[in-house]
């Protein structure tokens, strides 16, 4: 066949796909989907996008927040069953959450709040280099080391839950959405610490209960133990972590005393 009666079989109509190559008419690839005709990308669609993003970061955001302060249990429950397209992933949520508490931590210089400069300026004095360090590492990012709670906690309910269905990812996943719905609650509280400074030295008791918290109610309500099995188990599981945290810190302390030979 020439190249001319070629031609002549396809109408004026006909387009060719760019994402398969599948010649067809009209807007969409019956093949594929794609667009047939190609579109420029305009300052509208920009714009468009742009809005798209927010609405949908908005709107994914705010379906997690209202589900993990109203019904927790039930909400991991359904994600883990599948319900999951409305609602952020569970680490996005964390780190978005950690980058709210950490920006209101650092912005109104909470870990300052009750030192007076005389005091702060003899301390540095004081200090040896590895300990100075060792300080800043903590005022600045000690949020970040709560990301070691969630192996923990996988661990320690893994030897104590050991008949549970869920697996270790799925722990991990409910570990990781209570704790950063936990963020927004502390960067709540640093903002209140920031507008009265006296509420500062109760604040970690507030959080300190609302982690024990949450680790009681995973016990009784998503490993499905009862009062008094939930009662010694999240007793076991708090002194495991609070003790494996120090054990991080006191090796971090360690290794900063080493590298600066102190």
């Amino acid at each position: 066949m020439s190249d001319k009666s070629f031609s002549q079989t396809f109408s004026s109509m006909d387009l060719e796909c760019n994402n398969c190559g599948h010649i067809d008419q009209g807007v969409y690839c019956s093949y594929c989907g794609g667009h047939l005709k190609k579109q420029r990308i305009s300052v509208g669609n920009l714009l468009s996008s742009i809005v798209d993003f927010f609405s949908n970061f908005e709107d994914k955001y705010v379906h997690t927040f209202i589900s993990l302060t109203t019904q927790p249990t039930n909400f991991i429950n359904h994600y883990l069953n599948g319900v999951r397209d409305k609602y952020y992933i569970p680490f996005k949520y964390f780190f978005l959450n950690l980058s709210i508490n950490f920006f209101v931590y650092t912005y109104f210089n909470i870990s300052t709040i009750n030192e007076n400069d005389f005091e702060t300026e003899a301390s540095n004095l004081l200090q040896l280099k590895s300990d100075a360090v060792f300080d800043a590492i903590i005022n600045d990012y000690g949020s970040f080391f709560s990301l070691m709670i969630i192996p923990l906690y996988v661990l320690a309910t893994s030897v104590l839950f050991r008949k549970s269905t869920h697996n270790m990812a799925e722990r991990a996943t409910a570990i990781t959405f209570l704790f950063g719905h936990l963020m927004i609650f502390q960067a709540a509280l640093n903002l209140m610490s920031a507008v009265f400074n006296p509420f500062y030295e109760f604040q970690k008791y507030f959080v300190v209960g609302a982690e024990i918290a949450i680790i009681f109610l995973l016990s009784l309500r998503f490993f499905k133990a009862s009062m008094i099995e939930s009662i010694w188990k999240s007793i076991l599981i708090t002194v495991f972590l609070f003790m494996s945290m120090q054990y991080i810190l006191i090796g971090t302390h360690t290794i900063l005393q080493l590298y600066y030979g102190e």
